[in-house]
């Protein structure tokens, strides 16, 4: 019965795009267009068009729910794994067949591995979105759009890093090709570049997005998260944790990382919608022109409207004629008035010439 439901349901929807198919093209003979031939008949309906489809944009969310949401769901799957691991060994007793370590290794650490490399890939690609955006503002001359470029890069790395922990084993061979360890455990072949780069580029994104506060602020809660956990990275943990192990090691990464994508989710938001003319921006206040050199009030801006209009009205107005030849002879003065006023000094030396040997004649 439901198979013939669907059956139904998918012929009553391949009929009407080919009556809208029909239509359309008759539409278009109607309108003069070329005649389709035999072999040029669509194969798709009209709603397959490229306009019918979602832009990128689209995927933006612009409800401030919506990103809650993903906030709420990335902190339901960091508890999950932690309950995972705090109950570990009561599973593994139930099981009887995997270990406690196992068990906190699938179901904990790998969760936590996989969410992180998620959320931290649909930050690159978000981050992405608005380099694509920001690089059109007009009034960015330093060109701080090209962070988001770093961005993206470092997002990816850290997505790859996520899963494969490439982290550790880099810095035990740096420490044993070089001698150096640095840190207890060699963490500072990783930690220090790790704690410069991001670091900067933590605070350059806040710099950047400090017009969506929202955003600026989950970027900041994501540098103190971070910080936490390159404190427990060397050996700093409070004595309360001690029936948690490990729990700041998966627990603040993770936040940090979902913090990341909530804080560019908003500043997406904030981009798309001021691209849109939806932001209201404060207006900048004009400076007003004042005269230092003889100490005067200044002048406002109407009686400095009413001055250039002034001077405007008096420059085309046409001066007036008030010597005016009654003896019939000839305006020679006027005429050479008229003619310095219009012709260049070349021009008037040439009409002297010319009159000059006119008289002479």
């Amino acid at each position: 019965m439901e198979q013939n439901i669907g059956r139904t349901g998918r012929r009553r929807r391949v009929m009407k795009e080919e009556l809208l198919s029909a239509s359309f093209a008759a539409y278009d003979s109607s309108q003069g267009s070329r005649e389709i031939e035999p072999g040029d008949t669509p194969r798709y309906g009209a709603g397959a068009n490229i306009e019918n489809h979602p832009q990128v944009t689209d995927f933006v969310p612009r409800r401030y729910r919506l990103i809650g949401l993903v906030a709420v769901l990335g902190l339901a799957v960091g508890v999950a794994s932690e309950l995972a691991s705090y109950f570990a060994g009561s599973l593994s007793a139930w099981t009887q067949v995997l270990h406690t370590e196992e068990i906190r290794a699938m179901l904990s650490d790998r969760l936590v591995a996989w969410t992180s490399a998620a959320m931290l890939l649909a930050t690159a690609c978000y981050a992405r979105l608005i380099y694509s955006l920001r690089r059109h503002r007009v009034d960015d001359y330093r060109g701080r759009y090209r962070v988001w470029r770093i961005a993206v890069v470092m997002a990816v790395a850290l997505s790859i890093n996520a899963i494969l922990g490439l982290h550790e084993p880099v810095s035990r061979v740096l420490a044993h090709l070089t001698g150096w360890s640095l840190l207890p455990g060699h963490v500072g072949w990783w930690l220090l570049p790790a704690a410069i780069v991001g670091g900067w580029l933590l605070v350059k994104l806040t710099w950047d997005a400090r017009e969506c506060r929202t955003a600026a602020l989950t970027y900041r809660l994501a540098l103190v998260c971070f910080a936490a956990a390159a404190a427990d990275s060397l050996g700093w943990s409070p004595t309360w944790l001690v029936d948690f192990p490990g729990i700041l090691g998966r627990s603040l990464p993770a936040a940090a990382n979902l913090l990341l994508l909530t804080g560019t989710l908003l500043y997406a938001r904030y981009v798309v919608l001021d691209v849109q003319g939806l932001i209201e921006h404060p207006a900048t206040p004009s400076k007003q022109s004042t005269n230092k050199t003889n100490g005067a009030d200044p002048v406002s801006l109407e009686q400095a409207a009413e001055i250039k209009q002034g001077a405007d009205s008096a420059a085309t107005a046409e001066p007036p004629q008030s010597n005016n030849w009654v003896d019939g002879s000839e305006r020679e003065n006027d005429d050479d008035s008229l003619a310095s006023s219009r012709l260049s000094k070349a021009e008037r030396k040439r009409l002297r010439k010319q009159k000059s040997e006119k008289w002479a004649a």
